[in-house]
């Protein structure tokens, strides 16, 4: 589920905080549940969070503490503390009010949701609560604003609009967002000039003449949102010369590619289908299992391009179309995994178990991982301003540490990249990004199909020797 605080809002926030930061999301209830014991599980103990309240009365108001959220039954101390609104009746109109009694800025109780102040000025809700139609009926009070912090004036009406009625909370852990004066990975420069030698490159791919492969394939996987779809469309808008959406994309609860699809790349100047193609499958759902005997079939290449997913009936040898030998070149040649940076942090326990699955899979075969580390705009403004900062973004370098250590490969093998979403022309810096991930992914399967190659011989050898 995508984030609800929109930018602007982000960038208030970021002021009235004082500092470079930025934030990523730990706790959601339309998509985590609505309870205390949850609520604390993702967040004591992480650091400065922001917590916002979006209410049925079209407005937006919340909670800034620098301490962190904890399970004591006690109060915590917090002289940085203070509330805001961003929101009121559908108009934007901020408003921080400070903490006017440090140390009682917030509660810690375990059965609780996020409560601020003395009295208490936001109790959120204790216990579990359900939703109703979309709707979340807060079981806490607002009947105490005013207790701990100073309200310059306002009421309870005029900041809430007197409502504990929700569609959603969320919970955004601060991190600090310094840049580095040192790149945390050495990057190519960020040119017209490399741009155009990185698509020369990508133009004159051609897997090694020995392997009888007319093009590489790389399989796209991640969960449902994370911009499988949308790196497809990146790579082919680039090609293109212009922005486009070949492949369905959409941020939805469930996914919106319900086939398997190996794309062709064509480029529009020379008019020269390229040499590798991007293969695109259904997003992992918590729900539904990803069906790893098709994961299978899907490597080995025992899928027809354009099969459609039925999770009633699903892929067999049986199955109309279902290539009985399949060559190297109708196999994967390396998998990358597609994993949205701005959430990765509160990925679910079932969706990294079908990482996990699927990785027991591909290593089996023998297969090289990349991830696609995604949406890195919305984990730090700095680049979000400007793609070029990505490698000095101490954010960045965080979330490929994350991903690393979710995928348990190398950090060399996680590559931050920003999709094609909202912009209207191609940009150069992302570009960049987008061409060099798929240049390391032509090289990992370049190196995987060597060793195939290696292994055909070697088997020969040793049958030869027996002869």
């Amino acid at each position: 589920m995508p984030e609800l605080l929109k930018k602007s809002y982000r960038d208030q926030l970021v002021t009235w905080i004082g500092k470079t930061c930025h934030f990523r999301l730990l706790y959601k209830i339309s998509r985590d549940g609505c309870s205390g014991p949850t609520f604390h599980q993702q967040c004591d103990g992480k650091g400065a969070t922001v917590t916002v309240f979006y209410n049925t009365k079209n407005t937006i108001y919340g909670g800034y503490l620098s301490q962190s959220w904890n399970s004591s039954g006690g109060y915590i101390n917090d002289p940085k503390a203070f509330l805001f609104r961003l929101q009121y009746n559908g108009s934007s109109n901020p408003l921080k009010f400070p903490v006017s009694d440090a140390s009682k800025a917030g509660y810690g109780m375990g059965s609780y949701g996020p409560t601020f102040g003395s009295g208490q000025d936001i109790h959120s809700f204790t216990g579990q609560v359900q939703c109703s139609g979309k709707v979340f009926s807060l079981n806490g009070y607002l009947h105490g604003l005013g207790n701990g912090y100073n309200l310059n004036g306002q009421n309870v009406n005029t900041i809430t609009n007197n409502s504990l009625s929700v569609t959603d909370m969320e919970v955004y852990l601060v991190i600090d967002g310094q840049k580095q004066d040192k790149p945390w990975r050495e990057h190519l420069e960020w040119t017209s000039e490399t741009l155009q030698e990185l698509k020369g490159t990508l133009l004159d791919y051609t897997p090694m003449t020995e392997t009888n492969v007319p093009a590489a394939n790389i399989l796209l996987i991640g969960q449902t949102g994370t911009g499988k779809s949308s790196f497809f469309n990146s790579i082919n808008s680039i090609f293109r010369g212009k922005i486009t959406s070949k492949a369905v994309t959409g941020r939805f609860e469930h996914s919106v590619t319900t086939m398997y699809r190996r794309y062709e790349l064509k480029d529009i100047a020379t008019k020269k289908v390229l040499n590798f193609r991007l293969c695109d499958t259904v997003g992992l759902q918590e729900q539904f299992a990803f069906d790893s005997q098709e994961f299978a079939f899907i490597l080995c290449g025992n899928l027809p391009d354009c099969y459609q997913f039925n999770p009633l009936l699903p892929f067999s040898p049986d199955t109309p179309g279902y290539i009985k030998d399949p060559d190297l070149k109708d196999k994967i040649h390396c998998v990358a995994f597609v994993i949205d940076g701005s959430t990765m942090g509160v990925m679910s326990d079932p969706i990294q178990k079908q990482i996990k699955d699927l990785q027991v899979r591909v290593n089996y075969r023998g297969l090289p991982q990349a991830v696609l580390l995604t949406n890195i705009d919305k984990i730090c403004p700095d680049v979000d301003d400007d793609v070029t900062n990505t490698f000095t973004s101490t954010a960045v370098c965080e979330a490929v540490n994350k991903a690393a250590e979710i995928t348990g490969l190398s950090r060399d093998h996680v590559f931050p990249v920003k999709n094609y979403e909202s912009e209207r022309t191609l940009k150069t810096p992302m570009d960049i990004l987008l061409m060099e991930a798929l240049k390391q992914c032509l090289d990992f399967a370049d190196e995987y199909m060597d060793e195939q190659l290696h292994r055909v011989a070697t088997e020969k050898q040793k049958h030869l020797a027996k002869v």
